[in-house]
């Protein structure tokens, strides 16, 4: 008796599967954003950027001692939204001195670069910063003393990574109190390479300063700059002192020509 035998199929399943069947992304690979995460992390930006002027408007009104409720209650919020963005205290204060410094800066390098001399270099970087902080000494000493956080952008990847992959804000981590250079410190350096830069620009070869003395001399105005428009703006009440104008003639003369007044030199005597 002959058995007939149904004919054998190939696997063409497996083989479409082989085909069809994508290799497994690396573990390590990242996650395509999509758009409502896009569109999330602009509305979280533009949020914060937001809470930040108005604090910053809320300071200038209330002084530089407000509370984080003063300065949700002028900005018509409640104080758990800036915990929200800001951790706390320190880093609200954080993020409007970031917000305050950089355009401070900026407006001194647009001004630096609008110069056609040192000397008009080092006016037009002065009367910037003096009309800075006469605008707003409030904001200016709200943030005056504090510490940047040095982990901060790594922190706010985590932080939006965390918050797009649950589909909502979460509070940021706590901010490192133990900065280790301050907002000021960190916009005084950059301005004084802002000046080393006109001084080179400037100056023939035969009275150009070399480095290290180039950043000696340029730290030191710097500070000097700084420390007469800190001294003028903390004048006591009651107490006269020269206007906006005549406090930049005077800086300017002190960092052009010198701390010593000029005298004309004794018949006979030696000069200087």
């Amino acid at each position: 008796m002959v058995v007939t035998l149904p004919p054998i199929l190939p696997d063409t399943l497996g083989i479409v599967k082989q085909i069809d069947t994508p290799e497994p992304a690396p573990e390590d690979a990242a996650p395509a954003p999509d758009g409502r995460s896009s569109r999330w992390a602009r509305h979280r930006a533009q949020r914060r950027v937001e809470l930040i002027r108005t604090a910053r408007s809320a300071v200038d009104e209330i002084g530089p001692q407000a509370s984080m409720e003063e300065i949700a209650s002028a900005c018509r919020t409640s104080k758990s939204v800036y915990y929200r963005y800001f951790g706390d205290k320190a880093g609200l204060q954080r993020a409007v001195g970031e917000y305050t410094v950089t355009r401070m800066r900026d407006r001194l390098g647009e001004a630096a670069r609008a110069a056609d001399t040192f000397e008009g270099t080092v006016e037009a970087m002065v009367a910037e910063y003096l009309l800075s902080i006469e605008r707003s000494p409030a904001v200016y000493r709200f943030v005056v003393g504090v510490a940047p956080d040095p982990g901060r952008h790594e922190r706010r990847r985590h932080e939006r990574a965390r918050g797009e992959k649950a589909g909502r804000e979460e509070p940021p981590a706590e901010p490192d109190p133990h900065g280790q250079r301050y907002l000021v410190e960190e916009f005084a350096d950059s301005v004084a390479s802002l000046l080393a830069e006109a001084h080179v620009r400037h100056s023939p070869d035969g009275r150009r300063l070399e480095e290290p003395m180039l950043s000696y001399w340029a730290s030191s105005t710097i500070g000097m700059v700084r420390g007469a428009g800190e001294a003028w703006m903390n004048t006591p009440a009651g107490t006269a002192r020269p206007p906006r104008e005549r406090m930049a003639e005077l800086i300017l003369g002190w960092a052009v020509n010198g701390l010593r007044p000029s005298v004309a030199p004794t018949p006979g005597g030696p000069a200087g």
